[in-house]
């Protein structure tokens, strides 16, 4: 429950028993209140002990409750977080470690020269064959 409910309940408790005891003040001076309240239970001590045995009930349930349900709240509250922490994941590094492995070094026989790349084409040729493809177009 919200502490700003409890606040709100606290309060709603607090102004019912001003009222309360105002009217049974207001009881214990008015003579006409005292005969509305005795008219209606028939008798000046059981409207006497009848009201102040309601409105002493009626409180301490209502207090009582409150006060009942802020402490479960709290043991509640108090459970679900030591819960938590023990269900916590382990933490995990952020990037994983990569372990690197050299490559080998590749052996070469020595045995063989390494080949060297002859050009496939004579440079010459190809140069020539260029020049007359392009006065070929050059005459269209």
């Amino acid at each position: 429950m919200p502490r700003y409910v409890k606040i709100i309940i606290l309060a709603q408790a607090a102004t019912i028993l001003s009222l309360t005891l105002v009217m049974y003040q207001v009881f214990l001076n008015d003579v006409y209140f005292q005969q509305y309240v005795i008219s209606l239970f028939q008798s000046n001590i059981i409207a006497d002990a009848a009201l102040s045995l309601v409105t002493a009930s009626v409180f301490a349930l209502g207090t009582f409750t409150l006060l009942g349900s802020m402490s479960t709240t709290r043991r509640e509250a108090k459970e679900w977080r030591l819960l938590s922490e023990e269900a916590k994941a382990p933490s995990m590094p952020s990037f994983p470690v990569l372990e690197t492995v050299e490559r080998p070094p590749k052996s070469r026989s020595t045995s063989r020269r390494p080949r060297t790349r002859k050009p496939r084409a004579d440079m010459g040729k190809l140069y020539d064959s260029m020049r007359y493809f392009a006065d070929d177009r050059g005459e269209e």
